[in-house]
């Protein structure tokens, strides 16, 4: 990992399982240690106002459900052109999508160098609930690890650079 700082963006809303970007940050954070090169947003809907964020940095990892008729709690790492490509009803779950927003913060010159999609299959996002399903909160805890190692191996290698 380079020594920009990472900003990674949960998107989410109180919907049952489309809370799970919000999840992930939480997990994050209660797993990381301090000295992690990154910052941790969990996001409400946040629609184009996800521009503002995306402007301020330089690589992003955003994690969002994507409503699927798949397994929930699937893991998916969408291509940005794919997913600038589709429409939003096959790419989120939010009204203003997260297609819609990045293809505008791309015309807008404000989409980061480095951008990276993290995605959990889900099949609703209408259900008002404070608990994921147990499939969804099983792939959330899979996708915590993945990231989570990702960013400890950056720090190993950044550990070892400024040794050096």
């Amino acid at each position: 990992m380079s020594s920009a700082r990472l900003l990674i963006i949960g998107v989410g809303s109180p919907a049952g399982d489309d809370r799970l970007g919000w999840e992930v940050i939480a997990r994050l954070k209660a797993k990381l240690p301090d000295e992690a090169n990154c910052d941790l947003w969990a996001l409400d809907r946040p629609g184009a106002g996800l521009i503002e964020y995306l402007d301020r940095a330089e690589v992003c990892w955003l994690v969002d459900a994507l409503l699927s008729k798949d397994t929930p709690g699937r893991y998916l790492q969408p291509g940005l052109e794919l997913l600038m490509q589709s429409d939003d009803r096959a790419s989120g779950s939010h009204g203003f999508g997260l297609a819609d927003t990045l293809r505008l913060a791309e015309r807008l010159g404000m989409l980061p160098q480095r951008i990276e999609l993290h995605c959990l299959t889900i099949n609703s996002a209408d259900t008002l609930s404070e608990q994921l399903s147990p499939a969804v909160d099983a792939g959330v805890n899979g996708l915590v690890e993945r990231l989570y190692q990702r960013l400890i191996d950056g720090m190993d290698h950044a550990d070892a650079n400024s040794q050096g």
